[in-house]
């Protein structure tokens, strides 16, 4: 009775030795390994099919989202870096670089810029006018305006009683600051100078440093002299 091709096989794989059968299986094994590369790891991977990455430095962060999803790409924001040269919300960096060849679906980093770093207000009061003004220049701050003015809770005279901005705030670089200075206490009483042949309005700006408060003025016509000359005073 003639036997059947299935009964040969296991006939003949059972007459094989040991290695002879570990081969084949060694074989069988390396067979799947190529096929699966060859065939079902490319359907699943597109293995092979890489494509250029858009450059998005230089794109303001919601436009460089949307040209990488368009792309088939994953944008992710890592970092957030302070960049004078970049307007805030701009991507300052990307990973993979531009241009890079990358599968779909690969993730991409982007580093976004938060603008140039803002100067912090130093506290001023309680200070010389000498140190705050030190003090301004260190911070990449600028004096503004100076007052003089009388202080009962901070009388040493030179010292800063006021600053027009809060400390600890948080301004762009070169922020002006105004400042008020102690003239010490106030006098309780005082001996005014003469004011008499000076302008009015040098007058009133010594007046207003003594902190004194100006009254009446009256007009009166004299060919001889400069106008708003002062002739009395009382």
């Amino acid at each position: 009775m003639e036997l059947s091709l299935g009964t040969k096989i296991r006939e003949t794989y059972q007459e094989l030795t040991w290695w002879q059968k570990a081969l084949i299986y060694l074989l069988a094994f390396l067979l799947f390994v190529v096929l699966m590369d060859a065939f079902v790891m490319p359907f699943y991977t597109r293995h092979g099919k890489e494509y250029p990455l858009p450059p998005v430095e230089g794109k303001h962060v919601s436009v460089a989202q949307q040209v990488l999803k368009e792309n088939g790409f994953i944008p992710i924001v890592l970092d957030s870096v302070y960049d004078a040269s970049a307007p805030p919300g701009t991507v300052v960096r990307q990973n993979p670089l531009p241009h890079a060849t990358v599968k779909k679906g690969r993730r991409v980093y982007l580093t976004v810029s938060l603008g140039e770093k803002p100067a912090i207000v130093p506290r001023l009061v309680e200070k010389s006018f000498k140190n705050a003004e030190l003090l301004l220049r260190e911070n990449g701050l600028q004096l503004g305006d100076t007052d003089w003015a009388y202080s009962d809770t901070l009388p040493h005279r030179g010292v800063v009683i006021y600053q027009s901005i809060p400390p600890g705030t948080q301004v762009p670089p070169g922020q002006v600051i105004n400042l008020t200075i102690s003239l010490g206490p106030p006098p309780t009483s005082q001996e005014l100078p003469s004011f008499v042949g000076k302008g009015l309005e040098s007058v009133l700006k010594e007046l207003e440093i003594l902190g004194v408060r100006v009254g009446r003025v009256k007009a009166r016509y004299r060919p001889n002299l400069a106008p708003n000359t002062v002739l009395r005073q009382s």
